[in-house]
This record gives structure tokens, sequence and C-alpha cells, in this order.
């Protein structure tokens, strides 16, 4: 049986996430972690792609990532996904099998909705794992939110390119301190039930009627194109 083709519309924004199979701890140290990030910034130079928030955990990842359609996505994660299991055997003496659970999970998400409590989610995994030392979502090593919290140089996101930043404050002190409060919050609106569930999109009634299926894939329907009867 062929792959379940993935789902795509004119410039989506993807809930991208995969873990170890058997949910085995494949970024446990902190060296796998900087290997993996560094292949998402390095192979991110060859593809169309803009990442707004992400988290390395000891057994799987998240991103937050924007592109034209799901062809680049696939690319993309496909190729750091594959350089990482190669880095990854290398490490452990040889071997050739897979280390991921399965192909990446990718959702479409209505980016006006919920972009920035995608976000939150994402970047409040350490505090939903307990790991020591981190107080705060700022605190994690491996994650987006030190960049829009702290002004932390980093690679993979640039606060200055995420759609909603002009939102959270008129300066760049009160943009820092307003999204540290958010995504502190321990009120998350229900986020771990809406980011965990099963389903290809995740929107209103209008976003879903904005998709179509062309070719056994999801796209954008174009304006002043009819809906077949």
């Amino acid at each position: 049986m062929g792959r379940v083709p993935r789902w795509r519309m004119g410039r989506g924004v993807y809930h991208v996430f995969n873990r170890g199979i058997n949910s085995a701890w494949i970024l446990s140290r902190a060296e796998d972690r900087d290997c993996f990030c560094r292949l998402l910034s390095e192979q991110r130079k060859h593809f169309n792609v803009d990442i707004y928030h992400y988290v390395m955990m000891s057994n799987h990842f998240h991103l937050a990532v924007e592109t034209l359609d799901t062809r680049t996505l696939s690319a993309y994660i496909g190729r750091v996904c594959a350089l990482y299991s190669r880095y990854w055997h290398k490490q452990k003496g040889g071997g050739n099998g897979t280390i991921w659970e399965g192909r990446f999970k990718s959702i479409i998400v209505q980016k006006e909705l919920y972009l920035n409590r995608l976000g939150r989610y994402i970047e409040r995994n350490p505090l939903a794992a307990d790991i020591e030392g981190v107080a705060t979502p700022a605190d994690y090593q491996w994650s987006s939110a030190a960049a829009y919290v702290l002004g932390r140089a980093d690679s993979l996101v640039s606060p200055a390119r995420h759609p909603y930043r002009r939102n959270w404050g008129e300066t760049e002190k009160q943009c820092r301190r307003n999204y540290l409060a958010y995504i502190s919050s321990s009120e998350d609106d229900g986020e771990k039930d809406i980011f965990t569930s099963s389903g290809a999109w995740l929107g209103d009634e209008k976003f879903r009627q904005g998709l179509q299926l062309v070719s056994g894939r999801l796209t954008a329907r174009k304006k002043g194109c009819r809906k077949k009867q």
C-alpha cells in the first residue's frame, strides 16, 4: 500500500513531530540534541521554510514550520531525520536500521488562531516533563523560548520574523516580558489535548472549507474557483 499523502494549503503552518522507535531516547545527550539542531539549521539553507517554534526532548521533537507545500516540508524534515539517523548509528558503532517511530507527523494549523498556542505548547514541553533546573521554558537550552524571552541568538528562529511578534508588545522589552508570562502560565486552554489529538488539520470551519483534495493532496482553493456540487 502506498503512503497516505500529506495535507497542504497554499502557504501553511505545520505542527511537525516525531519520536524514537518504541519511544527510545535517541536525543538523550546534549551533543545529540545539538547535532539535530545543527542539521535543521544547515539543511534549512536548501529549502524554503520558516521555523517559528521548536523543542528537542530526549525521545522526540516538535516544530512549528511554515512552508509553501508538503513536498518541501517532506524533503526538508526527511533529509534531517535521515542525516541524524546516520549520525546516531555512527555514534553507536554502526548499523542502518530505523531509529524513528515512523514517518514524521505533520498537521496543518490555522495560523491566526493557533500559532501562538502551538508555540506555547511546544516550548512548555520541558516543564511538562519536569526537567530539573527548568523553572521557565526559557531555561531549557534546546528550545526556541530563550530566543523570544532572552534575545538569545538562535540559528533556527528569528523573533523578528514571527508573524505575531508585534502583537506581544510595543517595545522589545514588552514583547519579551509578555511572551514569558504567556508561556509560563499554567492555564494552557486545553492545548495538550488540542495538539496531541489525531487529525490532519486544525482550524475553524472556514479554514477547513479552504482546503481541498487535489490529486490525493489537500491544497488551498484558488480564488474564483467554484466548489463542485
